[in-house]
């Protein structure tokens, strides 16, 4: 067996270690880039962070998600964030209407932004499966999300044989008028208008006032009744926006009559909702108590300012 000098033995090794990093780089370069998860469809949950004055906070969160490859688009509707200061201005100020978002898809990990830009608001959230965690970037105190997706229910339908295509129509002459659309061709949508500042709405003497028990946000009866006629009114003028605000009475902290206000309001487009007057028209609002009709520590005073307003515009 020859014999091997100390020199020759430290070349093998630096041989050795060259050949096993070049089929290392090779084997990472050929590897297949990992596809992005679809997060396509709605995905509900909480948020969790805090309120005013350091107070933990967990309320209600949706995100309805359309994906194309590796971006997407969609809508953030946050509960309860009028109370929050760690919720982004841009969130806080639209209330209970949603936030417009963009996003995009690396694996399973998607980046959430404002459509106007990520100073606005901007989140890293994490796809497992039917799960998606994450975070708003920036937030202090911290502001987490915890989502899951929603799975629809296919409805049991027979299926039938789809009719025979009708013949294409003859080519219009040159210079003749455009006719109009085939039947059953819906037009397209009108583009959506955008809802007016608070300040322009007003009071209109067709719109009732609802009232609401001690700490609750429901319905009750008689103010169903209140709504009924107030949404045929609504119908019968679809020109006009609607601005709801939520107020409460004087008892209980700042922060949790803004949370409980901001259920009022939302319980109040729920029902409009149901009686056929249509989400775009509408914006909520939350007060509180700081828009007290009267100022007396009594129930009778108290009861007049749990109440949700309609005003129009």
């Amino acid at each position: 067996m020859p014999n091997i000098t100390p020199d020759q033995k430290r070349d093998g090794m630096s041989l050795l270690r060259i050949v096993l990093f070049v089929l290392a780089v090779a084997g990472c370069a050929t590897a297949p880039a990992r596809a992005p998860v679809d997060v396509t469809g709605r995905w509900s949950g909480t948020w969790l962070g805090h309120g005013v004055a350091e107070v933990p906070r967990e309320d209600d969160v949706t995100l309805d998600l359309v994906q194309a490859g590796t971006v997407g688009k969609g809508r953030l509707l946050m509960l309860g964030t009028l109370a929050a200061d760690s919720i982004p201005d841009s969130v806080r100020d639209s209330g209970m209407t949603a936030v417009r978002v963009v996003f995009d898809v690396s694996g399973n990990r998607i980046r959430l932004s404002h459509e106007l830009g990520t100073d606005l608001f901007e989140a890293e959230m994490v796809v497992l499966g039917d799960r998606m965690v994450g975070r708003i970037v920036r937030a202090d105190p911290p502001v987490r999300f915890d989502l899951t997706r929603e799975r629809l229910q296919a409805a049991s339908v027979p299926l039938a044989l789809a009719p025979a295509a009708a013949p294409p129509p003859p080519p219009a002459s040159i210079g003749a008028p455009a006719g109009p659309p085939p039947a059953g061709v819906p037009p397209p949508p009108a583009p959506r208008r955008a809802a007016p500042p608070p300040a322009e709405f007003r009071a209109a003497p067709e719109l009732r006032t609802i009232h609401f028990d001690f700490d609750r946000s429901e319905i009750r009866p008689a103010d169903a009744a209140i709504l009924d006629a107030n949404a045929e009114w609504l119908r019968a003028h679809p020109e006009r926006f609607i601005l709801i605000e939520g107020h409460c009475d004087e008892r209980g902290t700042a922060e949790y009559n803004l949370a409980l206000g901001e259920r009022r309001a939302r319980a109040t487009l729920t029902y409009l909702l149901g009686r056929g007057v249509a989400g775009t028209r509408i914006t909520l609002t939350s007060y509180g108590f700081e828009r007290p009709l009267c100022a007396e520590h009594t129930e009778a005073c108290w009861s007049r300012n749990r109440r949700a307003v309609l005003l129009v515009k």
